[in-house]
């Protein structure tokens, strides 16, 4: 990973710069922190121009606006794409390496300012400056001021969530309308936004504990909606405590109705 350290740029500390942290510069293919995106990971892009609608076409106005004033993006669940796709439009925005390794593309999702607007679209990887996974975004609640916080319950109530969710020892994170706000600063969420979280869960949790968690869970002020990561996908918490025969697994490559999340059949391709 290459980081710009130049001029006065070099003499400013991470509480100067305004998104957390260094920016990469726009180049050959890289990983930050060691890994690539996942799903309901937050991006800020450097060069929010360069994404592609998988619509085709080009951004639209409202969302040219919405990333001139914050550059962040949602990575959504479908595979990523490499090269330059054939049926997005060209050419590509930024500035890059014509000698580095074939360009990286990441399914994300832009929020618009109206309720439920979403653009879909292709994000280049050289050109994403900084990730934010949700484990790392309820500790930012300190950042918001402490009226909002009191009244938005889905942000008051986190520390009680990671409380419960501690006790099954589970890593954690707060996504959607919630995890954009702790991670960008822009107030999108509402009094009755409904507190939605990604349990990470590489390994088989019994529906003992499932169920146990989800009843916990319930009782809190606020409507609770939770997600458990496998390897493979996401099936809901409230789904699989509930024990049905079959679960729906959320994959890259579409809903799959499975018996066991962590251990499915077939290809998924």
């Amino acid at each position: 990973m290459t980081v710009v350290h130049s001029g006065s740029h070099a003499r400013r500390t991470a509480a100067e710069e305004p998104h957390d942290g260094p920016r990469r510069r726009v180049g050959p293919l890289a990983a930050l922190d060691g890994r690539l995106p996942g799903a309901h990971d937050l991006l800020l892009m450097q060069c929010p121009s360069s994404l592609r609608p998988l619509a085709g076409g080009e951004l639209p106005d409202w969302a040219r606006a919405v990333l001139r004033a914050h550059p962040w993006v949602t990575v959504g669940r479908a595979p990523s794409v490499v090269g330059s796709p054939v049926d997005l439009p060209h050419p590509q925005r930024c500035t890059r390496d014509p000698e580095a390794a074939p360009e990286l593309w990441f399914p994300v999702t832009v929020r618009g300012p109206r309720p439920g607007q979403r653009l879909d679209a292709l994000a280049p990887w050289s050109a994403v400056a900084r990730t934010l996974r949700p484990e790392q975004l309820a500790e930012r609640r300190e950042r918001l001021d402490a009226e909002r916080v009191a009244g938005i319950p889905a942000l008051a109530l986190l520390p009680e969530v990671g409380r419960v969710v501690a006790d099954h020892r589970l890593s954690w994170g707060p996504i959607g309308a919630v995890g954009y706000e702790l991670g960008t600063g822009v107030p999108v969420a509402g009094p009755l936004s409904p507190l939605r979280l990604v349990l990470r869960a590489p390994h088989p949790i019994s529906r003992r504990d499932a169920l146990q968690l989800r009843r916990a869970l319930s009782k809190l002020p606020v409507p609770v909606q939770a997600e458990l990561e496998t390897r493979y996908g996401a099936v809901q918490l409230a789904e699989y405590a509930a024990s049905p025969h079959t679960l729906t697994l959320l994959t890259p490559y579409g809903p799959r109705e499975v018996r066991d999340p962590w251990f499915p059949r077939g290809p998924f391709v």
